[in-house]
């Protein structure tokens, strides 16, 4: 999905969107011209978490981006040792 359309999706600027997928709370792709392709799993799983009350959403949030570490090029990486 791009991110307009994940921005779309999310109610939310396709800046928001990048800044989310940098964070690791979306997993994307990148097309061969080093565009998005955001997963469309982690849209609905990102919406989902987004509509839980404020004491259950930054935890939800933190899973998300524990979930994601090293698995998009845009998120972030583990430390180096």
């Amino acid at each position: 999905m791009r991110t307009s359309q994940a921005a779309a999706e999310l109610n939310v600027s396709a800046s928001t969107v990048i800044a989310w997928c940098r964070d690791g709370l979306l997993r994307t792709t990148r097309t061969a011209g080093g565009h998005r392709r955001i997963l469309a799993s982690t849209v609905a799983e990102l919406r989902d978490v987004l509509a839980l009350p404020d004491g259950q959403r930054e935890p939800a949030m933190a899973e998300l981006r524990r979930r994601n570490v090293g698995e998009e090029p845009d998120g972030p990486k583990p430390a180096p040792s």
